[in-house]
């Protein structure tokens, strides 16, 4: 369960997201999330590695992909050129310790990436454009 709670640190006030999993905290200020072990706790074990999951764009039916969660970009597969398929990987967000694949939801060709490797996200967020392949 996360808990929001407000801390001083130099005279400054700061908000935080604070999750307890196993013998570790996962705290989020802002954009940036830290993982801290707690000393002493029982049970310590370190985080489980983050799971891949398929998700979608927005709009599967059009070529507009977008964040359907907020998270960071870990790896960018594609680049403005290249063809896609339906389907296909276009970038990895990873959100609350997991991995997600953000996939293409038609064919066609990549005009814009609108965000690049390390970068946080919101949720709606356009991350691609993808121009349909022509039909004969």
């Amino acid at each position: 369960m996360t808990k929001v709670r407000k801390f001083t640190i130099n005279g400054e006030e700061i908000s935080a997201e604070i999750e307890r999993i196993d013998g570790f905290l996962r705290i989020k200020i802002d954009d940036e999330v830290f993982e801290v072990q707690i000393e002493g706790a029982t049970g310590l074990s370190k985080p489980a590695k983050p799971k891949r999951t398929k998700r979608g764009s927005k709009n599967s039916a059009s070529g507009s992909v977008f964040s359907s969660i907020p998270g960071k970009v870990v790896s960018i597969d594609v680049a403005v050129g290249d063809a896609v398929q339906s389907g296909q990987t276009i970038l990895i967000l990873e959100a609350m310790k997991m991995q997600n694949e953000i996939v293409s939801g038609i064919d066609g060709v990549v005009v814009e990436v609108n965000v690049s490797e390390g970068e946080s996200v919101e949720a709606n967020f356009l991350l691609a454009k993808i121009e349909p392949e022509p039909h004969d």
